[in-house]
């Protein structure tokens, strides 16, 4: 046995991050391995954990096995992009007739994509005009390129705390050590590298704050080209607009002659059959979809007004173009996601199972007495280590910026030794899929009220002292 397979979750409950609680000699070995061809050993930063990931080789359903042969129950879900399930047998079914009929990519117009289009214009309320690109990143590049072109203005603003991507146009203040003076949020750039003009390309808000983006665009909106928004906040958990919220967005945006845009990305799909927006009755002027559209397989949206996605070319002259845009077998895949989706089956599944989740878990913490709040919608959950109200980022961050928050860290370790996963990071964030089972929820209530019960009278103190 080496080192690493050693249970490092401490005395006080507190994840160290030196190791794991389960045997992980070939993680280590393949670590060791790829840290020789690869940054880091991973492929980009949200792979990465210390003191190394574990490799993952094989899903089935709500399960996933990594290369020591430990089994868990997957709640990470490849970060919500298996809205059905591993390996879901009518998804298989289609990419093989699809490959064996078609093929999987000509780089020429196809029919899949025209009647992939027209599904979604049926679906998406936002949608009357529709391209396709392969990842969420790629679609609010466009998204962004596509309202400066058509308003001819150049600046953006966005959300403190919300994640659309790494490119250079919205890779600012999704990550970073929170301001304590307050005040208005100022640009953060996420990475080297990102030149530094463009920062006065950006405008920063704080989620929720309807009077603070109400007044930047009565006073600058001439200037700003779009807003874009999560509409549901999902890059810190499950933080939902305020009553209103998203509403007065919609008005100050169209008063501006400012584009908004929602970031569906993970809520599209999820969160029904028309996403956030189709949930919430607020219609952006464009959006941008991803992650369950294609349970596990590489395919992206965007969406919006046919006089503005009328400006891309060939017909406009803003530039869209992509080798495997509109690709066969993304496209059909697609269309069986969107089939069963539309059956409505997987959303009343979610809900059900997040209820069975949260109520498990709020009666936990009732008992217990811990300084913590559990939130779910649409089968995203999240468990905050803090009793603080959050309805921004800067209320999460407070408590925690880093994958090994020792809570954190060995809450995830007191599942991972229980045969659970949820991935490193900067929250408790899991993701429910139409294979999850009661069984796999009520395991997650268990091994959870185990941990508040054994760290009860840590759990109780101000989050600040942990």
């Amino acid at each position: 046995m080496t080192t690493t397979d050693v249970n490092r979750t401490g005395s006080a409950g507190l994840g160290d991050g030196s190791g794991f609680p389960v045997t992980t000699t070939e993680s280590e070995r393949l670590f060791a391995r790829a840290n020789a061809v690869s940054p880091g050993g991973v492929q980009g930063e949200g792979r990465g954990s210390t003191p190394f990931p574990l490799f993952m080789t094989r899903a089935q359903g709500s399960r996933i096995w990594d290369v020591d042969g430990n089994e868990y129950i997957d709640f990470h879900s490849s970060f919500g992009a298996v809205l059905l399930g591993h390996n879901d047998p009518r998804i298989n079914a289609v990419v093989r007739r699809t490959m064996d009929e078609h093929g999987v990519s000509f780089s020429t117009a196809n029919p899949l994509e025209v009647e992939l289009a027209e599904r979604l214009i049926e679906m998406i309320p936002s949608a009357e005009r529709v391209v396709f690109s392969c990842t969420g990143t790629e679609a609010t590049y466009h998204a962004i390129r596509l309202a400066r072109g058509f308003t001819g203005r150049e600046r953006i603003l966005k959300f403190e705390g919300n994640y659309h991507g790494w490119h250079d146009y919205v890779a600012w203040s999704h990550h970073f050590a929170t301001d304590e003076g307050g005040g208005v949020p100022t640009p953060v750039a996420a990475s080297a590298g990102i030149p530094a003009a463009i920062r006065d390309l950006i405008e920063v808000r704080e989620y929720n704050d309807a009077v603070g983006v109400r007044e930047l665009l009565a006073r600058e909106g001439d200037t700003i080209a779009a807003v874009i928004i999560e509409p549901v906040f999902h890059n810190a958990g499950a933080v939902l607009p305020e009553p209103g919220f998203l509403e007065a967005l919609r008005e100050a945006c169209t008063d501006a002659g400012t584009l908004l845009i929602f970031d569906e990305v993970i809520t599209g799909f999820r969160h029904g059959p028309g996403g956030a927006q189709g949930r919430y009755g607020v219609t952006p002027d464009l959006t941008t979809m991803g992650k369950a559209l294609g349970n596990g397989f590489p395919i992206s949206v965007l969406a919006g007004r046919a006089d503005v996605m009328d400006q891309l070319g060939p017909k406009g002259d803003v530039l869209f173009a992509g080798t495997f845009a509109g690709q066969a077998l993304g496209c059909a895949v697609a269309l069986e996601v969107t089939r069963i989706v539309r059956e409505g089956s997987i959303h009343d599944h979610l809900r059900r199972l997040g209820e069975r989740l949260t109520s498990g878990i709020q009666a936990v913490i009732d008992e217990t007495g811990a300084r913590a709040q559990v939130f779910e919608i649409a089968g995203v959950w999240t468990i905050y280590f803090t009793d603080q109200p959050i309805r921004r980022f800067r209320d999460f961050a407070r408590f925690a910026m880093d994958k090994n928050h020792p809570v954190q860290r060995g809450y995830r370790d007191w599942l991972l030794e229980r045969g659970i996963y949820v991935h490193p990071h900067y929250m408790i964030r899991g993701f429910l899929t139409g294979a999850h089972t009661e069984e796999d929820i009520d395991r997650l209530v268990e091994a959870t009220a185990s941990y508040f019960r054994t760290y009860r009278d840590l759990l109780s103190e101000p989050a600040a002292t942990r």
